[in-house]
């Protein structure tokens, strides 16, 4: 895992999630420095990783969610091109992809009960991702200690809310939460956990 990214979740464990280009200029001026860019068009992800770059900070292109951007071999090398070095994919295949172009990974997991656990687990020991997006967030308490020790680092995600909920995921076992809600991406919480990312 590349170091400056564990050195920004060390320093700020909040990761901004744009849902279009329309918060671009909200993020810059927040606290957080990643951020998940999702559901921007392809004739406009250029910019907008180029504007987050040259604010000295990270962008994560959600690559399933953006339109124009095909998760194939082809979608990851447009995205090292443009000069994104993260990309995040529920796809276990694109993560491999990229983690042969050697950009950052993250993987994002769907837990709706137990049942649906050993699938994901599964699907991460394909992947080897750097980082887990875990979705909802309230789920991560009911993940055995010994189970996210076994999984490379994890950012909780959906239904992060308050500053309490932040709070939660973060003495759960989260390295880091992820958030849609603008007022959330400047609270000045420190992480609980020692964060050792995964290197490559």
């Amino acid at each position: 895992m590349d170091r400056s990214l564990g050195a920004r979740l060390a320093r700020h464990p909040i990761i901004a999630t744009l849902y279009g280009a329309e918060q671009i200029d909200a993020f810059v001026d927040s606290t957080t420095e990643i951020a998940i860019v999702a559901n921007v068009e392809l004739r406009k992800l250029h910019a907008v990783v180029a504007t987050i770059t040259r604010a000295d900070k990270i962008a994560i292109v959600n690559i399933d969610s953006c339109e124009g951007i095909s998760p194939d071999k082809g979608g990851v090398e447009y995205l090292a091109e443009i000069g994104a070095t993260s990309l995040v994919s529920t796809r276990v295949a694109t993560i491999q992809r990229a983690n042969r172009a050697g950009l950052l990974t993250m993987q994002k997991v769907f837990v709706t009960d137990r049942s649906t656990w050993p699938r994901s687990v599964k699907a991460l020991e394909q992947s080897d991702p750097n980082l887990v997006q875990l979705m909802p967030a309230p789920m991560l308490p009911h993940i055995s200690a010994k189970e996210r020790n076994a999984l490379p680092p994890i950012v909780a995600s959906g239904f992060v809310v308050t500053p309490n909920d932040v709070r939660s995921a973060l003495a759960a076992g989260a390295v880091a939460v992820s958030t849609s809600d603008a007022a959330m991406w400047s609270l000045d919480i420190k992480p609980l956990n020692v964060d050792e990312l995964r290197p490559r």
